[in-house]
């Protein structure tokens, strides 16, 4: 069994749509407000607030097969690989542990105007988060997150800038 930072987070359900809901509730529950509805307000290690939507679950949580030649759009609704790491979100922006890469890169969105992207990269297991820079200062708003394959890093290095390495041995941590 392979070790990692963090434990992965495996749900049982009778059916793929009751797990669905489970992991969402987990994701609105550990990033979006409490069971008392109280909003929550997670900070990354810089002190930027970061903003969890309740209906990005849907496009964070799913994948495409074809990620290099596809147009982006995602076909496999529900990606088990990813829900299982839904927890490590808030580990990495804390900076909990291992060796986390903090990229910058520009985007074009729907409308065709550029936006700066935030990627953090946890290099030991080849996981990236994304989120979106806001206009209003140091908030960063969250697009997905997910394991990525050696190739897909390769390109999202050449294809960002560098900002910081934040590691408990490089920083003193």
């Amino acid at each position: 069994m392979t070790e990692y930072l963090w434990p992965l987070l495996r749900l049982k359900a009778a059916n793929d749509k009751v797990l669905i809901e489970a992991y969402r509730q987990v994701f609105l529950e550990t990033y979006v407000r409490t069971r008392d509805g109280e909003a929550i307000e997670i900070r990354d290690w810089l002190g930027n607030k970061v903003i969890f939507r309740p209906g990005i679950f849907d496009h964070a949580f799913s994948e495409s097969t074809d990620y290099r030649f596809g147009s982006g759009i995602h076909n496999v609704p529900f990606s088990k690989k990813r829900a299982r790491c839904i927890l490590w979100i808030k580990e990495i922006l804390a900076a909990s542990k291992g060796t986390i890469e903090r990229r910058r890169q520009y985007r074009r969105d729907s409308r065709g105007r550029f936006k700066k992207r935030r990627i953090l990269v946890v290099a030991e297991e080849r996981y990236v988060v994304v989120l979106d820079e806001q206009k209003e200062q140091k908030t960063l708003e969250f697009i997905s997150a997910f394991p990525a394959d050696e190739s897909y890093l390769e390109k999202m290095r050449r294809e960002s800038t560098l900002m910081e390495i934040k590691s408990p041995s490089l920083n003193g941590d």
